[in-house]
């Protein structure tokens, strides 16, 4: 929510192996959680924080099957997602190694052994949680989108 408002709408697609993507946004007052799997959508969480309230929903495929969701459902999905593991010891004290795909300047992993984490230096936030020793089931940032290049869903 911060990162919304400070550069107002912030939005990063997360890749997963498969060619699924987790896209975790915002803007204005609306936030987001959008499962994709080869460009189309399968589920998609849509909060809207109006005067202290949130207001949450869930639309399912592409007929867009919705229903209501408990306040505050999708921010809280969204932050389990986003930083997930980001206090763990392991964390700590992690010196980073640059990533050269579509944003080397801010991609980085940290970790050890079997285990690492993406980060947004830029950004300051935590994107995923990854295997090391397999490639192929890693998590990395695909996309990230900022200011005007945010779309509402």
């Amino acid at each position: 929510m911060e990162l919304v408002k400070e550069h107002n709408g912030f939005e990063f697609f997360q890749a997963y192996r498969d060619d699924v993507d987790h896209i975790i946004g915002g803007k204005e007052n609306t936030y987001w959680y959008i499962i994709m799997k080869k460009r189309k959508i399968l589920e998609a969480y849509i909060g809207i924080f109006c005067d202290g309230v949130w207001k949450d929903r869930y639309e399912k495929g592409t007929k867009k099957t919705m229903k209501e969701m408990p306040a505050g459902s999708t921010i809280q999905r969204a932050a389990e997602h986003a930083y997930l593991f980001q206090n763990e010891a392991w964390v700590k004290n992690r010196n980073p190694r640059l990533i050269q795909d579509g944003h080397p300047h801010f991609h980085y992993v940290y970790g050890f052994g079997d285990k690492a984490l993406d980060v947004s230096e830029q950004y300051g936030v935590t994107i995923a949680y990854s295997d090391i020793k397999d490639p192929s089931v890693g998590f990395h940032l695909r996309d990230l989108h900022t200011g005007s290049s945010v779309d509402l869903p």
